[in-house]
């Protein structure tokens, strides 16, 4: 085995630069994955570029959109994957213990009794136990097998407020997430798929993936569209997926649905917002809040999100605007910041 390995790495120069650094250590239980694909989210680059934490070096890899090619397995493994399997990983599912109170709920991310972080995909390997590790088809390209994660984040959103088939739905942004959203809804049937987009090539790809309608994110265009689409009700589930430090996109989002409705927050917010409860509480709305992925009724949203990518032909890997090696990673985490330059997700391919 290699006992050393090339990764991207914040430097003391606060810049993304290659270094050379040990393998990630091998842990009771744990396999080891040869990384191919791995995207950069946009907590990702708010990281780097909004945060404080961009100021100090940092000593392990980052990165939890990824794809890989299992290169060893625990000795003592008995289950269905095999050395040499092409596998999307479930970072959080990958250093759960298996047998906690979360674990058997099927919400891994919240176990109680963890293994170490040993770091992310923007290196050359990754060490994470198997149940984190879902065999992807061979239809799906190594770039579609790193698009499961976001995708999988949309499905258990919908699954986790209970959407159903034939609602209509709203949602506020077309980045990633937002369009991981319009595709699971499709995917789940909904009626009607109304999103806004910040940019025109947003825009483009949210009418690709499947929306019915998009508006641009001008304040009452998308509130507008809802009420036009439902006769003046509103939708039943509106998505905020943008986050940020602000609360117009959850006041948006509420203004959308119906009252006695959802509206489902996917996006992250790094700092503290203030919300006036009074509107939302006489509709009767209720905020969910999640931000992960789990198994519910015994199924699987990082299955559910392969399922959907694996017919080969699926406009969601369209998505894909750029692809950078690992020596150009600062490169692609500027083009994946910045996106006036019609970025929508750039992934490093290793």
């Amino acid at each position: 085995m290699k006992k050393t390995m090339i990764a991207g790495l914040i430097s003391k120069k606060n810049k993304y630069e290659i270094q050379t650094i040990d393998v990630p250590k091998m842990f009771e239980g744990s396999a080891l994955v040869k990384v191919k694909a791995c995207g950069i989210c946009g907590t990702d680059t708010h990281n780097f570029f909004d945060s404080s934490n961009n100021k100090h070096s940092h000593v392990k890899p980052v990165g939890h959109e990824l794809s890989g090619q299992i290169e060893e397995l625990p000795k003592n493994y008995n289950g269905s994957l095999k050395i040499g399997d092409r596998v999307a990983v479930n970072m959080s599912a990958g250093k759960s213990c298996g047998n906690c109170y979360y674990c058997h709920f099927g919400y891994t991310r919240h176990c109680l009794r963890q293994s170490i972080d040993t770091g992310g995909g923007f290196a050359q390997y990754v060490t994470r136990n198997p149940l984190g590790l879902y065999r992807i088809s061979d239809d799906m390209s190594w770039n579609d097998g790193a698009l499961v994660e976001p995708l999988a984040i949309a499905v258990h959103g919908l699954r986790y407020s209970s959407f159903k088939s034939g609602m209509n739905i709203a949602i506020v942004g077309s980045g990633t997430i937002g369009l991981s959203t319009i595709v699971a809804a499709k995917f789940f049937g909904a009626s009607k798929i109304i999103a806004s987009a910040k940019y025109p090539h947003q825009a483009d790809a949210a009418k690709k993936m499947g929306a019915d309608i998009v508006v641009n994110t001008s304040v009452g265009e998308l509130e507008n569209a809802c009420m036009d689409q439902t006769k003046g009700m509103g939708v039943d589930i509106a998505v905020e997926t943008v986050g940020g430090m602000q609360n117009n996109t959850i006041v948006q989002a509420s203004n959308c649905v119906k009252p006695v409705s959802n509206v489902l927050i996917l996006g992250i917010f790094s700092k503290p917002i203030l919300i006036d409860l009074m509107d939302p509480m006489l509709k009767e709305i209720n905020y969910i809040n999640t931000t992960s992925y789990a198994i519910i009724n015994g199924i699987s949203d990082f299955q559910l999100a392969i399922d959907i990518l694996s017919s080969g032909n699926h406009p969601f890997s369209s998505i894909v605007s750029h692809k950078f090696t690992l020596k150009d990673i600062h490169i692609a985490f500027e083009k994946a910041y910045y996106k006036k330059n019609n970025s929508l997700k750039v992934h490093i391919e290793i």
